[in-house]
Parts: structure tokens; C-alpha cells; sequence
């Protein structure tokens, strides 16, 4: 019924002028690619647009398949079909309103391979990285886990009826959704043995995970499928709150036996490093624990309460944010300052749809 299903939505797509033979997405920053997939995001996934379908933009013609209802913590997607075939998947970001912002406060850390229930009787099973080291921040992992609940029949439809090319896209929550899903795909469609080739563009995307999920993302993302664009006075970037400690070095890392090699100095120079190691040790270790407290476990509170029968993976021991896919850094110029400029209310000044496509029209333009 799935195949049928995106047998005859392909075939719409035939008369609409969309096809998916011989469609393969391009290596590389496309700035036309970015450039739509930042309209979409900003134009149809809210009340604006809502009920149109269609739409043509610099890259060609979109055609929406799926509109996703509102889920998990106020959650929402498109999928649409390009016009050579390409499936598009935009998640949208931060909504104004409490549920949508506690989902990036959801900070904890868990392993990036694992499972939750989203409600009871329904468990989503998920690999986002090779490496057990990897982990992922709780909250959006939630929101990816909900909304690839409501886009997977679809998805996976198109990608038996031919449609393997998929482009995943978000600004804001939005983007740090999109590292989450492209990891998600991959690791899907790789089980299953198809070849389903993922290009991603993280937009004004906040830190993922930690490092070994950063290398995972650019592995399954190389020769330049995974981008990260960013407006250098834009905050969102610079978030969550980090902490690294020892434990999340690699055992050969000669810090991780430090203590062993201070007990081999001199009584002096042992007596002054050891004073020295144990003051950054406990430090770091003491805000570590302070942001999993107040960012997991505090605040997974708060979603228990807003989301009742979800069961959540037990938290890592982890809070070592790290910035993920190939930057695509936007550098604001004099006439960039003089148009944007933060009073020290308007927060997100730099953040939205104006100042990027500013800064994409000087550093790429048409």
C-alpha cells in the first residue's frame, strides 16, 4: 500500500513537472539550494501559506506532500517533492510559546543510539552515530523521534518507488532537528541496504551533541554533504552550555592518566601539579554536573509533565557540546551593522530570515 502510494504521488509529481529519474543531489554549498530551503522554512510551516502547495522559487518548483501536524513539544514538518525528484524535509524551529522552548532547555545528554517511548506502547528505536561514545541533547532527539514517527510511511514510500535523493533542512531548533534526522536516515536506510543519498543544511543550528557525534555527522556527510550555515553575530550558534571533563577524553589521551604521571615527579613539582590538575579536575567536573542537573534533569521534569507517557533514555554523564557539519560562515560587512543592529532587547536581530538572506546575497549572490 506505501509503494502504491508513492507510486501515484511520483506520478503527480510527473504532471507537475517533477520527476525523480536521474535526479542526484550536487556536492558542494548550492546557494539557490539554501536559499529556497530558507524561504520554505520561514513562509510554510506556520499559519503563513499554510494551505498552498505549490511553489516556485530560484532552484524550481516545490510540490508539498506532508504537512505534519503540531507534535511532541509543538514539533512541525514538511516533506515536499522538487521539481527533478528530490525529496525536501524541512523542520521547523522555535515556536514563541513555553512547550517549544523547553525543548531546547532539554539539554542532558544521551547516547545517540537507543530507544524512548513516545507513548505507551509505541518505542522508537534510533542509531544517529556509529560510535557508543557518541552522545545527542535529549530534547531535539524527542522532537526528531516524534516527527519522524508522523514522516517515516511517507519517506520511506518515496524511497521505494525511486525517490532516493532527500534533502534535510531547518533553521534554529530547526537546524539542530536536521543533524538528528539526516543521522537517523542514514543509519535507516544503510540498515535496509538502499542507497539513499542525504544532503543536509543546518541553518543558524545550535550544538548537537558531543564531539564523537560531530565526527559521526562528518563522516556520513563527507565530500561536502552536511552543512552548517552561520551568521557570525548570531547567538543560536554559540548554545548549550558546555562542560568538558576527563571522562570525555579517549583512553589513550595521556590527560585521562595524568594522576599516574604527576605521582612519578619529584615531591615538589608532584606536590605543586597535583594542586594545580586537582582545581581544573573539580572544576570542571563540578559544572558538568551543574548543567546535567539543571539542563536533564531538571527540566526532563518539566517534560514529563507536558508529555506524560514518554520514557526517555537514561542521561550520560556528558556535557561537551560540540558544533557540527562543514561551516558555512557568513561575515557581516559596515552596511550589515548599520541595517542590523542589537539595541540590547532584540535578540534575535541577527537570527531571522532578513539578516541571512543579507548575508548569503553579499558572500553568494545570484
Amino acid at each position: 500500500m506505501k509503494i502504491l502510494l508513492a507510486r501515484i504521488i511520483v506520478a503527480v509529481g510527473f504532471l507537475l513537472g517533477t520527476t525523480s529519474a536521474g535526479a542526484q543531489l550536487s556536492p558542494g554549498f548550492d546557494r539557490s539550494e539554501y536559499a529556497d530551503l530558507l524561504w520554505l522554512q520561514f513562509n510554510t510551516l506556520g499559519d503563513s501559506l499554510a494551505s498552498q502547495q505549490n511553489f516556485s522559487l530560484e532552484k524550481g518548483a516545490y510540490n508539498r506532500l506532508l504537512l505534519t501536524p503540531e507534535v511532541g513539544l509543538l514539533n512541525r514538518a514538511s516533506i515536499f517533492l522538487r521539481y527533478d525528484g528530490v525529496v525536501v524535509i524541512e523542520l521547523r524551529g522555535t515556536v514563541p510559546q513555553a512547550k517549544s522552548w523547553l525543548e531546547n532547555f532539554y539539554a542532558g545528554m544521551v547516547p545517540a543510539t537507543g530507544s524512548l517511548s513516545l507513548s505507551k506502547g509505541q518505542t522508537f528505536s534510533y542509531q544517529l552515530a556509529a560510535d557508543t561514545a557518541a552522545t545527542i541533547h535529549a530534547g531535539w532527539l524527542l522532537g526528531s523521534a516524534f516527527l519522524l514517527r508522523e514522516m517515516l510511511p511517507l519517506l520511506d514510500s518515496l524511497v521505494a518507488a525511486g525517490n532516493k535523493d532527500m534533502l534535510v533542512s531547518g533553521h534554529s531548533q530547526g537546524g539542530a532537528l536536521s543533524f538528528v534526522v539526516t543521522s537517523f536516515l542514514h543509519y535507516h536506510y544503510s540498515k535496509m541496504g538502499l542507497s539513499v543519498r542525504l544532503k543536509t543544511y543546518a541553518s543558524a543550528a545550535p550544538k548537537p551533541g558531543n564531539l564523537y557525534y560531530a565526527y559521526d555527522f562528518a563522516h556520513i556527510t563527507r565530500n561536502q554533504m552536511g552543512f552548517r550555515v552561520v551568521n557570525t553575530e548570531d547567538w543560536v550558534p554559540e548554545v548549550p552550555f558546555t562542560a568538558q571533563t576527563l571522562d570525555d577524553f579517549r583512553s589513550s589521551n595521556p590527560f585521562t592518566n595524568a594522576k599516574g604521571i604527576i605521582s612519578k615527579q619529584k615531591f615538589l613539582q608532584r606536590t605543586v601539579m597535583n594542586n594545580v590538575y586537582n582545581k581544573m579536575d573539580n572544576h570542571s567536573r563540578k559544572a558538568a554536573k551543574t548543567f546535567r542537573k539543571q539542563l536533564g534533569t531538571n527540566a526532563g521534569k518539566l517534560v514529563a509533565k507536558a508529555l506524560p507517557e514518554l520514557e526517555m533514555p537514561p542521561m550520560s554523564n556528558v556535557m561537551n557540546y560540540s558544533s557540527a557539519g562543514t561551516p558555512v560562515v557568513l561575515v557581516p560587512d559596515a552596511d550589515y551593522h548599520k541595517q542590523y543592529q542589537f539595541s540590547g532587547q532584540n535578540y534575535f536581530v541577527h537570527h531571522m530570515y532578513a539578516p541571512y538572506m543579507h548575508l548569503l546575497n553579499l558572500w553568494y549572490p545570484k
